[in-house]
């Protein structure tokens, strides 16, 4: 039977380099998916993690690989692999005590709905340049 990590791969082949922001309302249509999201600790769990409420105003689980040897409280960047509306977690950032005090819940909410409605948010084209359509000056200085 295959490992876990390669039905990941092999179902989501570009995620290690394209990682998408979520919200709770969007985590379930990622299933099985590596994400990103950002929650505020409201609970800590011994036996399953902690929980967050994200900018959607949901609470979800973040179940942890090992058991937290510190206290959590305030904001999180939390990115692990969505399955349903939990997230098995693979790392957890806190955000700085200025980014922490100023988070723009609003414009996370519109990036993540954004990059839920485009199916590769990072392709320009055939042309992998970015250049495609731009044509080099005469250098008559």
């Amino acid at each position: 039977m295959a490992d876990k990590d390669d039905l990941e791969d092999s179902q989501y082949p570009d995620n290690d380099e394209y990682v998408p922001y979520v919200t709770a309302g969007n985590l379930s249509q990622r299933n099985g998916a590596k994400v990103s999201l950002w929650g505020k600790v409201t609970k800590v769990s011994a036996s399953e993690g902690f929980y967050v409420k994200t900018v959607d105003d949901q609470e979800i689980l973040i179940r942890l690989k090992k058991p937290l040897s510190e206290p959590l409280e305030g904001w999180y960047e939390i990115h692990g692999v969505s399955q349903g509306k939990v997230i098995v977690c693979d790392e957890y950032v806190p955000f700085s005590g200025d980014m922490a005090k100023n988070v723009d819940v609003d414009g996370y909410k519109s990036l993540a709905k954004l990059l839920a409605a485009l199916d590769d948010p990072w392709n320009l084209g055939e042309d992998s340049s970015g250049m495609q359509g731009v044509t080099a000056m005469d250098e008559k200085f």
